[in-house]
């Protein structure tokens, strides 16, 4: 199997605020402790939803190139785990 693909894959930095990483880690530790599972792959979910559409859209936008449908898929999927 040839993995030239990934070397197609921009490299794309993001920098995530530090107080909302922490928020993040507080937010999944507590519910973690508390067996709250679905409350954290919600947290993660509506997370990674903001720092990938709100914060770095056009970052996304670059990245994902002719593939509009990748964010359609991503929507989709985060509503199955939900």
């Amino acid at each position: 199997m040839s993995y030239d693909f990934l070397a197609q894959i921009p490299y794309v930095e993001l920098t995530i605020p530090a107080w909302q990483m922490v928020l993040f880690v507080v937010m999944i530790s507590i519910f973690m402790l508390a067996r709250r599972y679905k409350l954290c792959l919600i947290t993660t979910y509506m997370f990674t939803f903001y720092w990938g559409f709100f914060l770095y859209w056009t970052e996304l936008v670059r990245s994902i190139g002719s593939f509009p449908i990748a964010e359609t898929l991503y929507v989709l999927f985060g509503l199955l785990i939900l």
